[in-house]
Formats: structure tokens, C-alpha cells, sequence
């Protein structure tokens, strides 16, 4: 809900009245939420005009200065306008662009004027607000600045303190995105006595939100927009009001395709879902991807394991108030093992779509850079993001990459893999706390994961995904076929009975070469016939074996230790056995390199005797 006309981007000054001379006026007409930050800058405007007698008397001091920070669009600039409207003070704002000037002392002669100018103001007995947009760019650190920004932040402070000792009674309020960019004398008390976060709304205050953007305009009986308030996690006030626009933008150009009278313009069910589509939160791009259309009925068998991950992932969403009722936490991690080809990123898209929450997935070749500390920088980033458009899921596909077990080896990519498994750890259960995030990794090593990630507070959940059985091949091949015409004498059923230990990858192809097979025969071919399939099963042989189904089988069971031990020690007899090869190998070039060294050596001696005989005849 940032405000993003030119007015608030360039200095001005002006004087805001009473608002026609109604004094009933209140901010909450022009903005929703963010109710502590409003509070706030309400004490920090009014309350020395109000108070003014008690504060003489006790000897208090009222702060002069206040930090608003935040993601962009949650309304930072929309606060301070509507507060200062409401109760008629004078603001004059202030931008990085207004400040920065050509020539040297331009600038703090421009800041010096902007508080001479708040002072005569306030001297009326009306408060004074300096507003300070985009502070990090005026005040930078002073690690990372140069020599303008070092006068500007000397004046500002210099202004401030002086500001603290004065009769009259100006304020300073500053907006930014990057609270930690700022320079650290400026964040104390005495000078910015305080901050305040502005948040991303939650669902009731995007119901607010919503309320106020679309109060003036014509809607069906039948939306209900506390189901699009809901729907719209992540969304800040500027895609909030955002979406109000495409929707009313869409209900406009259907209404004039139609040649409607603008009696009959109606806000429809259609036009929300149309900018729904085209709108998105904009704290998540970059780092987000759109949620999977996968749904539960896509993946084929299964039963249990559907029905655990929806509990796991859709009751926290959808059944909060029952949690909050019981006391349960929701669970901060599951974890999908079992072999390849098993649909295991299958059903963690699938519990996506079904929760519609935010999605967020990373991989290995994302999280490992050559720069030093760009993996955990991108880690920690996901998880910051990931808080401000809760509810959400942090999806790692390949997990025993990114959190391999420490200690393996002494690569540089161990290392590196180390480092992030520290910054994974912290993030899921350190002193900052996950909150409404879960964290879904699918992995077929489960064996190679750390120990400290397979915990209860980690990954509470661990859920072994079986190769399909008898009834979960049909169901697969069913759906891999609903989109094909297959004749009368092909039987699925006994296709699943031929297919043991295929997975469902394996039976997907299964069908796809199928029909690839039957356009080789007649590229006008209109169905597939059985003979199609049995060609193409005669070619395929399930990469699974029963012992590997066993050894995923036993994880998590007790006997996870001697799972790792036995691939470990097949690993360790595999080099063993090619050490030994590589000796005998050795050995045998040896001999053979002493037998050809005795040949030459006799064959250069003879041919030397033979040589010496015909010479001296």
C-alpha cells in the first residue's frame, strides 16, 4: 500500500488541514492494518501536543524520531500521510534524489532549510513531521560510502540533536526497506528512538485491505472476499490494491465488448480469478515458482502416503484454529526417501496444489556458487521471504546433496556442503523461529543425510515411498492412458501384473513409447493396441531389484545404521576388489617386462658372438 505518486518520491512542503474542517476524519478511512505501527506514529505525533501538562510536570521528553521498515509496498509512506492527516500536522518530505546535489554543501544546506522550515512551522503549536523516505540511501553505513554520504549523515545527526533540545516540536520519521543498511549512529535512542516493522498483512487484514480498495466499486452478491483474502498469501497493499485493479480492469473491458450500460458494470467471480493469474506477491519473485498443477488424483496408489501428507501439509493451512485449539505445533519437516521414479517430487507438488501456500523450491546447482557465501546468503534469504508470505513451503528436491553427512570427506565441496547444512540447521530450528514454513525434501540416499536433520523438531516426518504394487501399477497406467485411445483388447490389468518392480516413471515411458511405437507403424494411427504394449515391455527391464527395495525398505526402522554399513561396505569390497585387480594387473606387466628384458638381452648377446665369429674368419 505504498504510496507512489511523484508527491511522495520528491521534497515538498505543505500544510495538511483538518480535512475540510471535519475532525472525525480518521486514518483508518484511507488505510488498513498494520495497527501497532499506527499506534505508534499516533504517540509519537500527538500525544506531545495532548500531554503536554503532565509531561512538564514529571520533567518527561518525548522521542523525536521513529524508523518504519519493512518489505516494499506494505504501506510504510501511506502510514505516515494518513496519520499526518488526521491530525492536521505539517510534513515535509524528504527523498535521496531531492538531497543529492552537484555541487559540495548543497545538500546539508538543503537539510538545514527542511528543519529551519519544520520549526517555524510547529512554533504555531501544531506538530512538525520531517519524513525521510528511503533512509539507506541517504545514510548508508560507513563501511560502504562516499564522501557525500558522509556529510549528509553527519548533518542529519547534527540536525537531530539539535532537534532534541528544542522548544518546539518536530518529529522525524524515516521509511526503508533495508534497516540493516543504515548507518548504526543514527539507530539510538535520542535520535531514532525507536522501530517499528511493517509487516506483510495477515489474512484478516487483507480482508481489510480488500474492503477499502473496493468499497466504490459494483460487485456480485456471490464473492466472497474473505475467500480471496485467504487465497492471497504474500500479498502487501500494493499488490493487494493491485489486484482491485485488474479485476476492475477486466469486469471494464468485458462490460464494453458486451456493449453493457455502466449501470450493469458488476465486479464477476471471473475477473478475480483473472487478476489472480496476472497478479502476484511481489516479496516472493525471484526465488518463488509457480505452484505445480498437480493434484492428488495424478499419482496413482499410494493411499496412506496421500493421506499422511495431508495432514501433514493441508491441516496446519486450512485447520489452524483446530491446532491452536489443541496446542499442537504443525510439523516443521518432512522428509520423502525410497528409489528413484517413485514420485516423490510428484507428491510434494501435489501437497503444493493442495495448500496453496507459497512455494518455494531450490536445488543443489542453486545453493553451490564459486563465490564464498552465496549459497547460505540465497538459503538464508528463501527462509526470510519465506516467513513474510507464510504460510509456505520450502521445497528440497535431491536433499541429501545440500545436507549430506559432515566429516564424509575433506573436498572443498564438502565443505561447502557443510557450511549450508549449518545454515539449514539454524534456519529450521535456531533462535529465530520458522513459523508458518515447512520444509518438504525428497531424496533416494537417505542414508547420506545428517543425523541432526532426522530429528523431531527438524524433520518430524520421515515417510518411505514405496515402488507401486499390484493395484497402484493399474492406477498409474490408468492415468498415464486417460488422455489416449487405447483399443478394446488392451487389458492394463495384466499389463500391471507383467510390470513387477517397475516404478512409475518406468510405467509412464511404458505408455509413452507405446504410443511412439504405434505412429512408427501408421503416423494416421488413431488408437494403440496391446501389441503396441507388449512390444515395448519385451524392451524394458525394471532398473529395481528386491534386495535395493529391501535396503529402502529397512530405513528408519532401527536399522538404519546397517543400511549405510552395507552400501558403505559394498562400496569398500568394490574397491577392494579393484585394488586387487589393479595389483594382479601390476604384477603380471612386471613378469612380462623381465621375460622381454632376458629375450633382448640373449638376442643382443648372440647377435654380438655371430658377429665377432664372422669377423675374425
Amino acid at each position: 500500500m505504498e504510496d507512489h505518486t511523484s508527491s511522495s518520491s520528491s521534497s515538498s512542503s505543505n500544510t495538511i488541514d483538518d480535512h475540510n474542517g471535519n475532525n472525525h476524519w480518521n486514518a483508518e478511512e484511507a488505510i488498513a492494518g498494520n495497527a501497532q505501527a499506527l499506534q505508534a506514529l499516533r504517540e509519537l505525533i500527538t500525544f506531545p501536543t495532548l500531554y503536554s501538562r503532565q509531561a512538564r510536570k514529571l520533567g518527561l521528553k518525548w522521542p523525536r524520531g521513529l524508523i518504519l521498515y519493512g518489505p516494499p509496498g506494505t504501506g510504510k509512506t501511506s502510514l505516515v500521510r494518513a496519520v499526518v492527516q488526521e491530525c492536521g500536522a505539517h510534513i515535509i518530505v524528504i527523498s535521496p534524489h531531492s538531497v543529492h546535489k552537484s555541487h559540495a554543501g548543497e545538500s546539508e544546506k538543503f537539510l538545514r532549510e527542511a528543519f529551519a522550515e519544520a520549526s517555524s512551522h510547529a512554533k504555531s503549536g501544531k506538530p512538525s513531521v520531517i519524513f525521510i523516505d528511503e533512509i539507506d540511501a541517504l545514510c548508508p553505513r560507513r563501511d560502504s560510502r562516499k564522501e557525500q554520504d558522509v556529510r549528509i549523515s553527519s548533518q542529519l545527526l547534527i540536525l537531530m540533536d539539535s532537534n532534541k533540545s528544542s522548544v518546539s516540536h518536530v518529529v522525524v520519521v524515516a521509511s526503508t526497506n533495508r534497516v540493516d543498511a543504515i548507518d548504526p549512529a543514527l539507530r539510538r535512542s535520542g535520535r531514532f528512538d525507536a522501530e517499528i516493522e511493517v509487516t506483510t498483512p495477515n489474512e484478516e487484514e487483507r480482508f481489510q485491505i480488500l474492503k477499502l480498495y473496493t468499497k466504490k466499486i459494483p460487485m456480485e452478491s456471490s464473492i466472497d472476499l474473505k475467500a480471496i483474502a485467504a487465497s492471497c498469501n504474500g500479498f502487501v497493499g500494493a499488490d493487494l490494491e493491485a489486484l482491485c485493479r485488474e479485476a476492475a480492469w477486466s469486469a471494464s473491458k468485458r462490460s464494453s465488448d458486451a456493449n453493457e450500460d455502466d449501470v450493469k458494470f458488476r465486479l464477476t467471480m471471473e475477473d478475480w480469478n483473472h487478476a489472480r493469474s496476472v497478479v502476484g506477491p511481489s516479496i516472493t519473485r525471484g526465488v518463488t515458482v509457480e505452484i505445480p498443477n498437480v493434484t492428488w488424483e495424478d499419482i496413482g496408489g499410494l493411499k496412506d502416503l496421500k493421506k499422511k501428507l495431508q495432514q501433514a501439509v493441508e491441516w496446519p493451512i486450512k485447520h489452524s484454529n483446530a491446532f491452536t485449539r489443541f496446542g499442537i505445533s504443525p510439523m516443521r519437516g518432512i522428509l520423502l526417501h525410497g528409489p528413484p521414479g517413485c514420485s516423490k517430487t510428484t507428491l510434494a507438488k501435489a501437497a503444493a496444489h493442495a495448500a496453496q501456500a507459497s512455494f518455494f523450491s531450490l536445488s543443489g546447482a542453486e545453493l553451490f556458487s564459486m563465490y564464498v557465501g552465496d549459497g547460505e546468503a540465497l538459503l538464508r534469504n528463501t527462509f526470510r521471504r519465506a516467513r513474510l508470505a507464510a504460510p509456505s513451503i520450502i521445497f528440497f528436491d535431491e536433499a541429501d546433496v545440500v545436507a549430506g553427512k559432515r566429516g564424509a570427506s575433506s573436498s572443498s565441496n564438502s565443505t561447502v556442503s557443510e557450511r549450508l547444512l549449518s545454515t539449514l540447521l539454524t534456519e529450521m530450528d535456531g533462535l529465530e523461529e520458522a513459523k508458518g514454513i515447512l520444509v518438504l525434501a525428497a531424496t533416494n540416499r537417505p542414508y547420506a543425510i545428517d543425523d541432526a536433520l532426522m530429528r523431531p523438531g527438524r524433520f518430524d516426518l520421515v515417510l518411505y515411498v514405496p515402488p507401486p504394487d499390484l493395484e497402484a501399477r493399474c492406477e498409474i497406467l490408468q492415468v498415464h492412458t486417460r488422455k489416449m485411445r487405447i483399443s478394446d483388447d488392451v487389458d492394463l490389468s495384466s499389463i500391471a501384473e507383467d510390470t513387477e518392480l517397475f516404478t512409475g516413471a518406468e510405467l509412464e515411458s511404458l505408455c509413452r513409447e507405446a504410443g511412439m511405437v504405434a505412429l512408427r507403424e501408421d503416423i494416421s494411427a488413431t488408437v494403440v493396441c496391446d501389441h503396441h504394449f507388449q512390444t515395448v515391455k519385451k524392451s524394458l527391464k525394471p532398473a529395481l531389484t528386491k534386495e535395493t527395495v529391501l535396503s529402502y525398505s529397512c530405513f528408519m526402522k532401527g536399522s538404519s545404521g546397517t543400511v549405510s554399513n552395507k552400501f558403505e561396505s559394498n562400496a569398500e569390497h568394490k574397491n577392494k576388489r579393484h585394488e586387487s585387480l589393479g595389483i594382479i594387473c601390476a604384477m603380471k606387466i612386471g613378469v612380462l617386462s623381465l621375460v622381454f628384458a632376458v629375450a633382448m638381452k640373449y638376442f643382443l648377446t648372440s647377435t654380438g658372438r655371430t658377429r665377432y665369429e664372422l669377423a675374425t674368419t
